[in-house]
């Protein structure tokens, strides 16, 4: 009876785990997620990516009240600052940016580095998938990736510090809109930004072979096959979505 008992809780407990990617995020997320991490076990050069493209208004206030605001100080960190060697970057992702122009900002408290974020206008090269964001409106728009808060302040003002220095550089330069892309399983991120006025404006889902990419995507081209890192579909982002 106890062998019995024993292979009843491993069934259930294993049952449980095949199905709480379903329960948490829905079944064709939750499919999604389960194929992904089956293709991870086969080789770390497959995957199915789940992505999410978001914009969020850029405001004309701060988004901390001013007491904690005067705290922080948030700046330009150049592409030769010390501090973009301690950064978790892949080299070939840097000299992307570098080649993008990509702009990094940094938070500092007491001139402690708090967070960082990185910016792109104009359009931007995604580097985990193979897309290419063209951002509208043109003059009024950027696109922000790779927002990192160091692990001693997530726990305290860290985020919401980065963010409301963020908006208030971009709100100076006449930035309206700010785009990101989000992993769909990222349910802390979401929430993070949800009362900031965060919209999605499409998603895709993205299966990779080694060197093959390939694209479902609710924009313009909608499927999109590729076999090299210079093959790049265009994905224009707009922030209609904020006006419905």
């Amino acid at each position: 009876m106890l062998a019995v008992s024993v292979v009843r809780t491993a069934n259930l407990r294993m049952l449980q785990k095949l199905s709480s990617p379903f329960r948490e995020f829905g079944f064709f997320a939750g499919f999604v997620y389960a194929i992904h991490r089956l293709l991870q076990r086969i080789s770390p050069s497959m995957k199915l990516m789940f992505h999410d493209w978001m914009v969020q208004p850029i405001a004309s206030e701060q988004l901390l009240p001013a007491r904690f605001a005067q705290r922080y100080r948030t700046r330009e960190i150049g592409q030769e600052d010390p501090l973009i060697d301690g950064m978790p970057i892949r080299p070939e992702v840097r000299i992307s940016r570098r080649e993008q122009r990509a702009i990094c900002l940094g938070t500092f408290k007491n001139e402690a580095l708090v967070g960082y974020i990185w910016l792109s206008s104009g359009s931007y090269d995604e580097d985990e998938a193979r897309c290419r964001y063209v951002l509208t409106p043109p003059n009024e728009s950027i696109f922000d990736f790779d927002l990192y808060i160091l692990p001693k302040y997530r726990a305290s003002l860290g985020f919401a510090a980065v963010w409301n220095g963020t908006n208030e550089y971009l709100y100076r330069r006449g930035v309206r809109y700010s785009y990101s892309r989000l992993d769909h399983y990222n349910r802390a991120s979401a929430s993070a930004h949800d009362h900031l006025g965060w919209k999605r404006v499409g998603s895709a889902v993205i299966l990779k072979l080694w060197q093959i990419e390939v694209m479902f995507s609710s924009l313009f081209p909608w499927f999109f096959l590729t076999f090299s890192d210079e093959q790049r579909p265009s994905i224009t982002l707009s922030p209609d979505i904020l006006n419905d």
